[in-house]
């Protein structure tokens, strides 16, 4: 009787075939949307960031009274003032100054690899009230995500 005991301990060739045979059919099933979910959390994540950005490119030329030019291509996305003219901006010429974030560093994102922007996109936030000439905007980021930059540059 002892010998059958410690003979029946253990998995036999059959159940261990089924319990591999399982994990395999879960993994197939999962990994391909555990493959795609990395670039649409990096879509939406991108997607995010450019609001952000957009909202306080849209605050800084409300509060500094200058307009500023935000950018959006299949590189990133960076935001530039009119180069200054004594203690203000001039009222024209090229953007050349960068906007800089909230810790001092220079507005300028890259694009994730894997996320697409449908079309490049290139507006103007009005120094004066913060609008957007020719608005609204709509910004496609990958399927997952659409910023809207109203007339009156109130990002959606």
């Amino acid at each position: 009787m002892r010998e059958l005991a410690r003979d029946a301990r253990g998995f036999t060739l059959i159940e261990l075939i089924a319990a591999i045979t399982i994990m395999a059919i879960l993994a197939a099933v999962a990994l391909p949307r555990l493959t795609t979910a990395p670039t649409q959390f990096a879509a939406r994540g991108y997607a995010d960031g450019v609001a952000a950005s957009l909202r306080q490119v849209r605050a800084v030329a409300f509060a500094s009274g200058c307009d500023v030019q935000f950018t959006i291509d299949n590189n990133g996305y960076r935001a530039f003032q009119r180069v200054a003219a004594g203690t203000h901006c001039a009222s024209a010429g090229n953007f050349t100054t960068p906007v800089q974030r909230g810790d001092g560093n220079v507005l300028n994102e890259l694009r994730p690899a894997g996320v697409t922007l449908a079309a490049a996109r290139q507006f103007v936030f009005a120094g004066a009230d913060g609008s957007v000439a020719g608005g609204p905007f709509t910004i496609n980021i990958a399927t997952q995500a659409a910023i809207t930059v109203d007339a009156s540059g109130v990002v959606r």
